[in-house]
């Protein structure tokens, strides 16, 4: 029974190694998402930028067109009111003068503004393009950095499910299922120690005589609470 002890601490030690590689994979993949996720909203954003200059570069050229169709229709109308010599007729001339120097200088003001905006776009979009370049460029060190890594990780793994299997060969069926239960059901770990009387997995007191068959690790003995198999762990080395 001691030799069933020993390969059950050996297994729980295994699939600590195999459950902290695959969680540092996991961890890789998780920054590689993230940093995809990234990318994705930058390009959203720059995208919205570029739709936005688009649209104010449209509004900025009719603008302009409005803003020379104005300038003609007023020297049209300086020349017409030159030959005017009623005075009736001068008035009016005059009111249609005044309403088309007002267009044309709110025309000028909508031009300013839209040239203000469109500068702001350009300025913004090359200051995306550039951030955007430069996570691009990590993106591309991370994924070859993480390929190695990955495949680091997978070879150790594979090495490590090689002494798992050998472990297997020192347990009957019936105590790896066992096993297995306990393990998917208490967090990865099925095999804890015992030490000063409690159950090291859920810190519950165990009985005397429980404690003691566990000393003597004569028998296979679990936790009456958590059902972890437990072994004997002098209070040193806890």
């Amino acid at each position: 029974m001691k030799d069933s002890i020993e390969a059950l601490i050996e297994l729980q030690s295994i699939d600590d190694e195999i459950r902290g590689f695959l969680l540092t994979r996991e961890e890789l993949a998780v920054n590689q998402k993230r940093l995809a996720e990234i990318l994705g909203r930058m390009n959203d954003e720059l995208d919205d930028k570029r739709s936005k200059l688009d649209e104010a570069q449209r509004f900025y050229n009719e603008r302009q067109g409005d803003l020379q169709h104005d300038g003609e229709r007023l020297t049209k109308a300086k020349s017409k009111m030159a030959g005017v010599t009623r005075t009736k007729e001068y008035a009016a001339m005059q009111r249609e003068m005044d309403n088309l120097r007002k267009k044309y200088s709110e025309d000028e003001t909508e031009l300013k503004r839209l040239n203000g905006a469109i500068d702001e776009y350009k300025t913004a979009i090359a200051g995306q393009e550039e951030k955007l370049a430069e996570l691009q460029a990590e993106v591309r060190k991370e994924e070859a950095t993480s390929g190695d890594r990955l495949a680091e990780l997978n070879r150790e793994i594979d090495a490590i499910e090689s002494r798992k299997t050998s472990v297997h060969g020192r347990l009957d069926d019936g105590l790896l299922r066992r096993y297995a239960r306990v393990l998917a059901r208490r967090d990865g770990k099925a095999v804890v120690g015992a030490t000063g009387g409690k159950c090291l997995g859920c810190s519950m007191k165990l009985p005397p005589q429980l404690f003691i068959l566990v000393q003597r690790a004569e028998t296979l003995q679990s936790c009456p609470n958590c059902q972890r198999f437990l072994y004997f762990k002098p209070a040193e080395e806890a």
